[in-house]
């Protein structure tokens, strides 16, 4: 195969300050870079992952039944820095979406600043997937604010020993 795998993704955005603050200072993504106009963003593996191009504050919001990204994905570390996502998101005041288990991998969904779609996942092993030859055929519910107090109560218990 020719491709392997997607190199960075570029987002315009009304407020380049705005959006700024959401990536790096809610999804921890470190600003490695910038023009006038533009920042660049990295998750720690690669050179950037997300590129911010400013287009002003009159930039139209595209119709949901247009062409264009529906959203994109973030990877996150573990299940336990899924929760901790979610939580942090909450406490930010941002709306989250229900967890879902995708088979392939356990997430939730956010919009930043100017309304992209942010998915947060953490991918499943292929034990996960279970026996159907398409696993992406159905999603389940993944109830976040559970796994949140299990984690909790993890914590809890390390401390106490």
């Amino acid at each position: 195969m020719l491709i392997h795998g997607i190199n960075h993704i570029v987002l315009k955005v009304r407020d380049l300050e705005a959006s700024d603050r959401f990536y790096r200072e809610i999804l921890n993504l470190r600003l490695v870079g910038q023009r006038p106009g533009m920042r660049f963003y990295s998750a720690g593996a690669h050179h950037h992952d997300l590129a911010l191009m400013q287009v002003g504050t009159g930039a139209a919001v595209p119709a949901s039944r247009e062409t264009g990204l529906a959203h994109f994905c973030l990877n996150v570390v573990d299940e336990a820095a899924l929760v901790e996502l979610y939580r942090k998101c909450l406490d930010a005041g941002i709306a989250v979406s229900d967890g879902v288990d995708h088979r392939v991998m356990r997430a939730f969904y956010i919009l930043d600043p100017d309304g992209h779609v942010v998915e947060l996942g953490v991918d499943m092993p292929v034990e996960h997937w279970g026996s159907d030859p398409n696993p992406y055929s159905v999603d389940k519910p993944y109830p976040l604010d559970v796994a949140s107090q299990t984690e909790k109560k993890k914590n809890a218990q390390r401390r106490s020993d």
